[in-house]
């Protein structure tokens, strides 16, 4: 009898990539194979996002594709920080769907599938739910297993499966910081921080299978070992890095805290040099008044910026905001568009305020209208795509290292790259017109031509 088979969709961010590879591993290692779409899979696994509305919907319409296509003998579980926000709304609403499991909780997949597999007269009304107490409403026939212990970060070790010569690694999970529009501490629970030691073990499992760079995220890097009581423990972490695998080629830091940067961790990056001069830190507003109400800190911005760029000479720094947060005035937002121009980010993201229950921001006074929202996202994109451009115009001319990731699918001569100035997934790429290259290595180019987010080049 074949082995049975799974399909995992992971949606929402780095974070729940890095947990979608764990899960997956771990079927494997438990007998499973991978299906190759959804019609061919046994078990369908949606890895869900809940962090603003636009990544709610997205993972409730994913759910009822897969549950309204769902054969009588597959199975549907759902996952992650949707089902860690709404367990017990979802239970109630999406009754084609067999199980839940916790954010907090993926490594008691295994044990769910078991469960699952051991009861197939578990009717769809019943489903199990893991890995969260409150779930099991008064009354109710829904069976509650492997709860996960509170506050605690799942160790359980899954050996790494490198899916291209970049891969993201999560050194931390949960949040301490109590930002007024975000869900995430009610998903994720407090800053936990990944043991030292189980994190270069994941390094050496990648660079065995050829990773050139290694991507480091959680809710908050530069937070990463003060539950360990260490100040500063992501320079010390990546001290030992660059110290134990001197062949690692890039290491690159996501989703920094502005108020935990420190003068180590910055000397770290200027004087390693396989710690990448790019550093990806959400502002979300740069208005003192905004940034209050958001409770973020609100340390003047073009001092924090003109620092770090002190320290770390051609730092790349990349960041996101947040519009029409309530009680943004016009002044306020004018006030952030010029701070786009004035600080010349790198690179820029933008999203729209998402009015989130259970958010100290929830219902606040002076809500931004939807389309006051998406008139100022406009503009301030339109505003950060001429940053952007013109910061890309200036390296036309210059020569570069990039690491190659692939060849369009239409066998054209543009292969697809990556220079320490772009960041998996959110940054532009380098597009290099040759014959052939090494695709997983590192290719010096030189810039022929800037477009608003890439970059044309050839062969140096």
């Amino acid at each position: 009898m074949d082995a049975r088979s799974f399909l995992i969709v992971s949606l929402g961010c780095a974070k729940n990539t890095v947990d979608s590879e764990a899960m997956q591993q771990l079927l494997l290692a438990s007998g499973y194979r991978r299906a190759s779409d959804a019609a061919s899979a046994d078990l369908l696994i949606v890895n869900t996002c809940g962090f603003i509305e636009s990544a709610k919907q997205e993972s409730i319409d994913t759910l009822l594709q897969l549950g309204a296509d769902k054969r009588a003998d597959q199975k549907l579980i759902a996952t992650g920080c949707l089902v860690e926000r709404y367990p017990r709304e979802l239970a109630e609403e999406l009754p084609q769907i067999d199980a839940f499991v916790g954010a907090r909780n993926w490594a008691a997949l295994p044990r769910v599938v078991s469960k699952l597999e051991a009861a197939p007269q578990l009717e769809a009304a019943s489903p199990v739910l893991s890995g969260f107490e409150e779930a099991r409403a008064p009354g109710s026939s829904l069976a509650l297993v492997e709860l996960a212990p509170p506050g605690e970060l799942d160790l359980e070790i899954v050996a790494r499966a490198a899916g291209g010569p970049s891969a993201y690694l999560k050194i931390s999970d949960g949040c301490d910081q109590r930002c007024a529009f975000c869900a995430i501490p009610s998903m994720k629970g407090n800053h936990r921080s990944k043991p030292a030691e189980l994190i270069l073990r994941e390094v050496g499992q990648l660079m065995q299978q050829g990773v050139r760079e290694i991507v480091l995220v959680g809710q908050d890097t530069t937070r990463y070992g003060h539950d360990l009581g260490q100040r500063d423990g992501l320079a010390a972490l990546l001290e030992q890095m660059t110290d134990q695998f001197p062949d690692l080629a890039w290491i690159r830091v996501m989703y920094a805290y502005p108020r935990h940067i420190t003068e180590r961790f910055l000397g770290v990056m200027r004087e390693r040099p396989q710690v990448l001069p790019y550093l990806d830190m959400p502002l979300q507003h740069t208005h003192p008044w905004t940034l209050a109400r958001m409770r973020r800190p609100h340390r003047d911005t073009d001092d924090l910026v003109a620092w770090m760029r002190d320290r770390v000479p051609g730092l790349v720094l990349r960041t996101t905001f947040i519009v029409g947060f309530p009680g943004e005035t016009e002044a306020e937002f004018e006030y952030l568009l010029d701070s786009v121009r004035r600080l010349r980010f790198d690179r820029v993201g933008v999203f729209t305020y998402s009015n989130e229950d259970g958010t100290a921001a929830f219902g606040m006074a002076d809500q931004v209208a939807e389309a006051e929202k998406r008139r100022r996202r406009s503009r301030l994109m339109a505003t950060a795509r001429d940053v952007t451009l013109t910061s890309n115009q200036q390296m036309v001319g210059n020569q570069l290292e990039v690491l190659i990731e692939g060849r369009p699918e239409d066998g054209s001569a543009w292969y697809a790259g990556r220079s320490y100035r772009d960041a998996p997934e959110v940054d532009g790429l380098v597009l290099v017109r040759a014959d052939a290259l090494p695709v997983g290595e590192l290719v010096r180019v030189r810039v022929e031509r800037a477009l608003a987010y890439d970059l044309l080049a050839s062969p140096a």
